[in-house]
């Protein structure tokens, strides 16, 4: 009789191994992404990216803009005070 429990105890225990050795393998994959998965996500950053340079280009035109009528207004202020034109 203690023989046949011995095959029975090692097939629990190889039964419970498998079984605990599922449930991780069953949570690598839940945890893991695909490649187009990743790939969607570094598209949307680089549309991110895009949009923040875009936002970027226009603040140096906004302000190169507003340099330039600067600019034109202390020039004509200086043209007034030494009366040079």
């Amino acid at each position: 009789m203690v023989e046949d429990q011995e095959p029975n105890e090692r097939d629990y225990e190889i039964d419970r191994q498998l079984r605990s050795l599922n449930r991780r393998i069953e949570r690598l994959e839940d945890t893991q992404i695909t490649g187009r998965e990743l790939n969607r996500g570094f598209d949307r950053v680089y549309q991110e990216i895009d949009h923040l340079e875009d936002k970027i280009d226009r603040l140096y035109l906004d302000f190169d803009k507003f340099r330039d009528e600067i600019n034109q207004k202390l020039d004509t202020i200086l043209k007034h005070i030494t009366g040079i034109n």
